[in-house]
């Protein structure tokens, strides 16, 4: 396959990439759609969830809703990517129980997409038809970013 005009090849699911590449393609896209790159990296998290869950299905149960899906993404669906493409480095996330109606996730990811993760819980809750408040508790461009969550349904 040749290289398009910009001079790069299509990008391809099956590969990884560096942050420096993503970074500077959500850095355009939000210069062009006039939005804060954290807020376009949350609007993209939000718009993976119907192909995670169709991904994933097989490592849920269906009984879960969000918050069981959170409780359980390090220990099911991480830890599956992580046996199936050792190359993959899906962030590590430990979640605490905060009372039945909120948790506390700990994000740990050298490439500083907590503002994905955010987007995913959203769309998660959105999916499930449920509300609920995300509060970021650190500042989102970290490397360990704490996120509430608070189930209000």
């Amino acid at each position: 396959m040749g290289e398009p005009a910009g001079g790069h090849a299509p990008f391809q699911m099956d590969e990884t990439y560096p942050t420096s590449e993503i970074a500077a393609i959500v850095g355009k896209a939000s210069e062009l759609m006039g939005i804060p790159p954290h807020q376009l990296m949350e609007k993209y998290g939000e718009s993976l969830v119907p192909d995670l869950f169709l991904i994933y299905k097989k490592y849920m149960r269906p009984e879960w809703r969000t918050y069981d899906m959170l409780l359980n993404t390090e220990a099911a669906m991480h830890a599956a990517v992580r046996k199936e493409d050792s190359r993959a480095t899906p962030p590590l996330l430990l979640v605490t129980k905060k009372g039945r109606r909120q948790l506390v996730v700990d994000y740990y990811s050298r490439r500083r997409m907590a503002a994905v993760a955010v987007g995913i819980i959203k769309g998660i809750a959105k999916y499930e038809s449920e509300k609920v408040e995300v509060t970021l508790l650190t500042p989102v461009g970290e490397e360990r970013v704490q996120i509430r969550v608070y189930f209000l349904s």
